[in-house]
């Protein structure tokens, strides 16, 4: 059989069988040697470089060649057939496939460690995207899943193994403490890093919440909406027939509530004596009871120990109106997101129209700056930017370029200085 027909058979083969296909069995189906099938590939991978008339390239993997269309055909072929990715992938996900690359197989606590915050969620989707496959356990106390990137990954970012890595310092967030600062076999105690915290400052209606999980999203760090919690406690004191300004019947409302947040699922529940009160917090009387009681001192110091446990465990994303100056006062990064009154009271007035509460653009905004009065003057913890807030002005921006702001700002701050870990020997407050 002549060499051409080798080739011809050989491109056969790639075109139908769609993913790589080992060399080994490309050499068993061409009854050819290991050896002579490089060269077949090498071949081909030159003809079709020549053929400027091939939309077709030649990949090769570690032990395995596809074939593919040509770079330069993705806006035809995605046309033909859609988007190939439901979304791009967020940064937390480039994090999180980076280590996975440099340290296959690597554990879900081993990501952790890397990237300072609980990953399974991003995780979970790489598999489903198939770059991320599980390829065993470990053997050690709970035999954790051992995680690798796929063939499909290298595809994608053009590898033939994962060797053919840049170097990288994957010590995302400045979270790890250097492993080889101890001698081996020191086993002083190590202080554990303090979880990243952002904050997100605002006046009401200026996109804090869209903001906030917005930014949860590209980063893979949960947020907490802390206005919630002042909502749900505000609901309960209405419902309870009690004043959300009266300050001793709160205080006696508070000593029997208990007050969960459960963060699974990257959605808030905020749970009160055990229910949920997500479906009730949202309307503009529990918006005013919420105003009324968060001045209260007795409130405040029940509301902000819970937000600062929370910090405490967790990397979290805070948004409300005092986190970065009064919550987290210590918190790397801070934002101050604003917008006129106008603005704010139109994008209020679209989200109860979209609940189905009937009101008018003249009531949203009297409203709104009734509220943005209340916040300014209460003694308590007033709305204001901290002094070393970003102002994010969002009135003529989407929340997506707003988010863009944000992520700028959080990697300029990494490469200036390593101020997300805890100094060696004393511990996060």
């Amino acid at each position: 059989m002549s060499q051409a027909q080798d080739m011809a058979r050989l491109e056969a083969l790639l075109f139908v069988a769609g993913d790589p296909l080992a060399i080994e069995e490309l050499a068993r189906l061409l009854e050819k040697t290991e050896e002579e099938v490089e060269g077949l590939l090498e071949q081909l991978k030159r003809r079709y470089q020549r053929d400027q008339l091939s939309g077709l390239v030649l990949r090769e993997l570690e032990g395995a060649a596809a074939l593919a269309t040509a770079p330069e055909h993705k806006e035809l072929i995605e046309a033909f057939y859609g988007k190939t990715r439901d979304q791009k992938l967020t940064d937390a996900a480039y994090e999180t496939l980076a280590v996975i690359a440099y340290n296959a197989p690597a554990t879900r606590a081993e990501i952790e460690t890397v990237r300072g915050v609980d990953s399974d969620s991003v995780v979970a989707r790489l598999i489903e995207r198939g770059l991320v496959r599980e390829v065993g356990v470990l053997d050690a106390p709970g035999r954790p899943v051992l995680l690798d990137v796929t063939e499909q990954f290298l595809l994608d970012f053009g590898l033939k193994s994962t060797k053919e890595l840049p170097p990288v310092d994957l010590l995302m967030y400045d979270t790890v403490i250097r492993i080889t600062e101890s001698a081996p076999g020191d086993t002083a105690r190590r202080v554990a890093p303090r979880p990243l915290v952002i904050a997100i400052d605002g006046p009401s209606g200026s996109g804090k919440s869209t903001v906030a999980r917005f930014l949860s999203e590209h980063l893979g760090i949960l947020t907490l909406d802390t206005g919630a919690m002042y909502r749900a406690l505000g609901y309960k004191a209405l419902r309870s027939g009690i004043e959300p300004s009266d300050a001793e019947a709160v205080r006696v409302m508070l000593a029997s509530t208990t007050m969960e947040i459960d963060l699974s699922d990257r959605v808030q529940k905020t749970l009160v004596d055990g229910e949920d009160m997500s479906p009730y917090i949202r309307t503009p009387e529990a918006s005013k009871a919420a105003s009324d009681i968060s001045t209260l001192p007795v409130c405040r110091d029940y509301c902000v120990r819970i937000q600062r446990e929370l910090g405490k465990r967790q990397a979290l994303i805070l948004e409300g109106r005092d986190i970065g100056t009064y919550v987290f006062p210590d918190a790397p990064v801070k934002f101050f997101v604003t917008a006129s009154a106008e603005a704010r009271a139109q994008r209020r007035l679209k989200d109860l129209e979209k609940a189905g509460i009937e009101t008018s653009m003249e009531e949203v905004l009297s409203e709104m700056e009734e509220r943005d009065r209340q916040d300014a003057e209460r003694e308590l913890a007033p709305t204001k930017r901290a002094e070393d807030a970003i102002l994010i002005d969002s009135s003529r921006m989407s929340a997506a370029e707003v988010v863009d702001a944000m992520i700028d700002v959080i990697r300029q701050k990494e490469r200036e200085q390593p101020m997300w870990r805890t100094t060696p020997g004393v511990q996060a407050e």
